[in-house]
């Protein structure tokens, strides 16, 4: 599960750390604690910038569909099927996915069907 490529996500080092663990949602306000990215951590909570929402959410729900010990509470699953609808799948996520399904063996499911 841990060295699961889709997963694996490249992130600045000082904005992974300070995320932690924490759980995504959305913030108030619109000031972003890291300059030019825009992330946000606030009260233990996280939001991260629009253009990762959506690669987020599938890679969520692609987790809680491959391995059967990862569940999401229903407050994020509802979060991330919200993103995952908003933030439509980009051309490099499709391509991301099908060079991950050979390196790994697997089929991302989440982009089954939503992928030219």
């Amino acid at each position: 599960m841990q060295s699961d490529m889709c997963n694996l996500f490249p992130a600045i080092g000082a904005v992974n750390a300070m995320r932690s663990n924490y759980n995504f949602t959305m913030l108030p306000g619109d000031e972003a604690d890291f300059g030019t990215c825009q992330m946000k951590i606030e009260d233990r909570k996280a939001e991260p910038p629009e253009n990762a929402r959506g690669q987020i959410a599938r890679a969520y729900l692609y987790m809680e569909a491959t391995y059967p010990c990862y569940k999401m509470s229903k407050q994020t699953r509802q979060l991330m099927q919200a993103w995952d609808k908003m933030y439509s799948v980009s051309d490099w996520e499709c391509i991301r996915a099908e060079r991950i399904g050979k390196i790994q063996g697997n089929v991302n499911g989440v982009y089954e069907g939503r992928c030219g």
